[in-house]
């Protein structure tokens, strides 16, 4: 296929894509941000109220952190299983490494949030995770250096000459050479690079139904011709491109934008700083005339193709919250709320001015009997000078907020019923926390919580899914080198050309989790059981593993808000746990034991209670005997007593 034909091919398929676009999607997501930033509706009277509502901001601000919590909870948002024997430990590794590459190596955080957020607000959020081995240069200038410290400079290769002054100087008889030399540095980055991608500048074709099946797709961008020389293309081409900046004044570009801010900007008087439009597409077609079409990467600026190969893979990762069966572009919160919030904002409107008018009622003033300039005058305690009583008549005006406030209540119900976004999912609402149970709570609060959970799942089993299968093929086809990263208190080498690009994933998402307290608390009783298993049957045992103890004590550590609880407990390693499971030396049977045990402290008692039956059998004889000794010497005094008593009766005093 010649470039012509090419050419024709591609701006066919833009020019599709962009038209596809501007049809109802560019239109609806532009009021949908209107709506958010609470920009005018341009129907505002001079001298009455202006208000704007935002229910378009309160439903989609309200979504956000219940699916940031669900996604990041967990400690890895994708988990790669292995597809055959032996390949856990590897899976392991890729599931550690991606999602290092993603929340550390990448913003990971700031991506998923903005991800989502686009999501919501405008019918789909766009990822693109790619490959980046853009040459980033840098000039460093070193004065008086000498041959040896040169040649050390440019030892590594990454340093080139840009400039040097050599200079002889005359050192205590001896001539030596200094150089002045400027420096050039250019470093690759060769790392995985994950960005959001603005909905404007996604563009797909109106056949495709998902990013992966669909014919056309492209990021429709405004690069630098800086920034595309050191992508590596032809300086004498991309110096030559037509500056364009009709994507600067697309609506949504213009409607991200507050009033007073200018979203476009004048070419720079720097030829190299002046952006152009670029097209990054990716299309199936048969370039090499064999009737298969196949998947190509190119880029195309103005009339120019700058860059065209065959690829495999489409780096795009999209989410969408509401799908509709059988289209690309669905439905999101934003477009069910925008409506709503032009009712409220209204309705307020009205309300607002109906008790302006009350506040500051009209009069009706007969001419010329009132002075009008006494009466235009509104001032505390003013006086308005009448020529007859009855001059001067009040025109009442009827309050409205009565009707007015149960139909913004009966608003708040809908918006409610199509966000699920409710006062009790927020803890807001006092009324629902008096008289009823902390479980009936739990229940109405998860209840009120489905449709965010529908839409996390679907973000789960879509857009996250395919992101952390599209890291893992990138690292396994671009990393040519091993990494040594610190993960969980200690140093690991990941090599990702070890591993399988097929592994299934499994998104970790937080439903039905609880909270960090129902968390720590389920870890707390699994940590218990535990222990009671080691304590019982050792650690060689078929329920549970010294090492698996040590994860839980992570896992409780973890959710307590901590972030390495090797801090707290050195790791278990395999060796270690291996070891320990290993079969020890063969020694009683455990339940003899205890029966051998049993007894044993039964003989015990036994033992002791006979012997407190003899010692108290003992101290009874003796108490007896002496109580005996005691009856027998007392027996014998009343004898002698009445011995005694007789020998002196028969004795006769004489007179």
């Amino acid at each position: 296929m010649d470039d012509g034909r090419l050419k024709a091919i591609l701006q066919g398929e833009i020019d599709n894509a962009i038209g596809f676009l501007e049809t109802e999607t560019v239109e609806q997501r532009k009021n949908a941000l209107t709506a958010y930033m609470r920009d005018p509706y341009g129907n505002e009277v001079e001298g009455r109220s202006q208000i704007i509502t935002g229910e378009v901001a309160e439903a989609v601000d309200g979504m956000l952190p219940p699916l940031m919590r669900l996604f990041t909870s967990a400690d890895q948002i994708g988990v790669f299983e292995p597809v055959g024997p032996g390949d856990e430990q590897l899976a392991k590794q890729a599931t550690e490494y991606c999602n290092w590459v993603l929340m550390k190596q990448n913003p990971g955080i700031a991506i998923m949030h903005d991800w989502f957020k686009d999501a919501i607000l405008q019918k789909v959020g766009i990822v693109k995770a790619y490959w980046d081995d853009s040459i980033s240069v840098t000039k460093e200038q070193y004065a008086n250096l000498t041959d040896d410290e040169l040649a050390m400079l440019l030892s590594d290769g990454t340093m080139e000459i840009a400039g040097q002054e050599t200079i002889e100087q005359d050192m205590d008889g001896q001539v030596m050479r200094v150089h002045n030399v400027a420096l050039m540095r250019k470093t690759k980055a060769g790392r995985v690079k994950v960005e959001n991608v603005p909905p404007e500048e996604f563009l797909i074709s109106k056949a495709g139904k998902t990013v992966r099946d669909t014919p056309f797709v492209a990021h429709r961008k405004l690069i630098t011709r800086s920034d595309l020389i050191a992508m590596g293309f032809d300086a004498e081409i991309i110096m030559n491109l037509p500056v364009y900046n009709d994507l600067e004044f697309s609506a949504e570009y213009i409607a991200r934008y507050n009033r007073d801010e200018q979203p476009f900007m004048e070419p720079s008087l720097d030829k190299s700083m002046q952006t152009v439009e670029v097209f990054e597409c990716y299309l199936k077609t048969d370039y090499d005339g064999d009737g298969i079409a196949e998947l190509r990467q190119i880029y195309v600026s103005g009339n120019e193709i700058l860059a065209n190969e065959e690829t495999d893979y489409v780096p795009f990762y999209s989410i969408c919250p509401i799908p509709i069966p059988h289209r690309f572009y669905g439905d999101c919160p934003a477009d069910r709320t925008v409506d709503l919030q032009l009712i409220k904002t209204t309705v307020t409107r009205q309300m607002l001015d109906n008790m302006y008018l009350q506040n500051n009622t009209r009069m009706g003033a007969v001419e010329g009997q009132v002075n009008l300039d006494d009466l235009l005058s509104v001032t505390p305690g003013g006086v308005i000078r009448l020529k007859n009583p009855g001059a001067l008549v009040p025109i009442q005006t009827p309050p409205v907020g009565q009707q007015a406030f149960p139909l913004l209540e009966y608003l708040d119900q809908v918006q409610a019923k199509r966000t699920g976004i409710t006062e009790a999912s927020q803890g807001l609402d006092p009324n629902i926390l008096q008289n009823v149970t902390a479980a009936a709570i739990a229940a109405l609060t998860q209840a009120s919580q489905g449709k965010i959970e529908l839409i996390a799942r679907v973000f789960a089993e879509t857009g996250v899914k395919d992101l952390f299968k599209g890291l893992l093929h990138l690292l396994c086809k671009y990393q040519d080198k091993a990494v040594i990263l610190r993960m969980r208190g200690q140093y690991v080498q990941y090599d990702p050309r070890e591993w399988s690009n097929q592994y299934d994933v499994s998104v970790n998402v937080g439903l039905g989790t609880g909270n960090i307290e129902q968390k720590m608390a389920m870890l707390s009783m699994v940590l218990s059981k535990q222990e009671q298993m080691l304590q019982m049957l050792g650690p060689n045992n078929p329920l549970v593993s010294l090492s698996q103890y040590r994860a839980t004590l992570g896992k409780l550590v973890e959710a307590a808000g901590f972030a390495d609880s090797a801090e707290f407990f050195k790791p278990v390693t395999q060796e270690v746990d291996q070891a320990l499971a290993q079969p020890q030396q063969q020694g009683p049977d455990p339940a003899v034991q205890m029966m051998m045990a049993q007894a044993q402290a039964d003989i015990e008692i036994k033992r002791q209670k006979a012997m407190a039956d003899i010692q108290l059998a003992r101290e009874k004889a003796i108490a007896e005997l002496e109580l005996k000794k005691m009856e027998f010497e007392a027996e014998a005094q009343m004898k002698a007593m009445k011995v005694g008593a007789g020998i002196t009766s028969n004795i006769e005093i004489p007179g």
